[in-house]
């Protein structure tokens, strides 16, 4: 069976990448990775200015990096992109387009049965999806339909949900967090910690269900799913500066440094 694993450089999908190696290594064939999620926004409140530093450059251009260059004397419980890949003998490859033939040209020589997209950056297209004999399972980190888009954990914690859902959907077409959804995780929402903590906490609560449902998938079983409530649904892009404001005013944190170096200790 061949599963080919699509996720983004940065924190949370490290952290991800790092519990759902061990559990599913031996189908994954090839690991590809967007550099980023969207486009630069200069103009992006201070707030989410903040969150990408701490998501994506500290950990990308700082952190990684030294990591990599150093000569290692024990194996942390978490490792970067790069001891990852030399571990478990799996190649990760940069793409970013998509779209394009080469790209579409390259999935196709892999021939894989299963396609797996964790926070991957880019919309796969309608002459993707084809590829996979299996189909596109997604993780999306928010319930569906009711938080489509980006910074789901934050449209929840805004909203004074008790838990945050993550869910497993495939996807058919070119379309945003659509398709039959397979089930949830939950992670319980701790008003003490922030959006940043829930965040990268998501992800480990979530991995072994993930695992579970794509080996059955691969191993040939027929999964129930629902289809989604149009209904029900959403649509969310980035939080502008009011509603950051309004989030930070009812007691939220985005970042809070603490609990941030309590997650780059497991690196060390």
């Amino acid at each position: 069976m061949r599963l080919l694993y699509f996720t983004n450089r940065d924190l949370a999908s490290n952290v991800m990448l790092n519990h759902l190696l061990p559990l599913l290594h031996p189908y994954i064939q090839h690991i590809f990775i967007s550099d980023k999620v969207g486009k630069a926004n200069p103009d992006a409140p201070q707030a989410l200015q903040d969150l990408k530093f701490f998501e994506q450059i500290l950990p990308n251009e700082f952190l990684f990096p030294q990591l990599d260059a150093q000569a290692r004397t024990h194996k942390p419980e978490y490792q970067t992109f790069e001891a990852l890949s030399q571990q478990y003998a799996i190649p990760i490859t940069s793409l970013n387009d998509i779209k394009s033939e080469e790209s579409l040209n390259l999935i196709r020589s892999l021939q894989p049965d299963l396609v797996l997209s964790i926070r991957y950056g880019r919309i796969f297209g309608d002459a993707f999806v084809q590829i996979p004999r299996l189909g596109v399972v997604n993780f999306h980190s928010g319930r569906l339909p009711n938080y489509r888009g980006v910074l789901a954990i934050f449209r929840a914690l805004k909203n004074g949900d008790k838990a945050i859902n993550g869910t497993l959907h495939y996807i058919d077409d070119k379309t945003i967090d659509t398709g039959g959804i397979i089930g949830f995780s939950e992670l319980p929402v701790d008003s003490n910690r922030s959006l940043l903590w829930h965040i990268l906490h998501l992800y480990p609560a979530s991995a072994t269900y993930v695992a579970d449902q794509v080996v059955a998938i691969l191993q040939g079983k027929k999964l129930d799913t629902l289809p989604q409530n149009e209904a029900e649904s959403a649509y969310f892009s980035f939080p502008h500066a009011e509603e950051i404001a309004e989030f930070e005013a009812a007691g939220w944190k985005v970042v809070d440094a603490a609990e941030y170096a309590a997650v780059i200790k497991h690196y060390l």
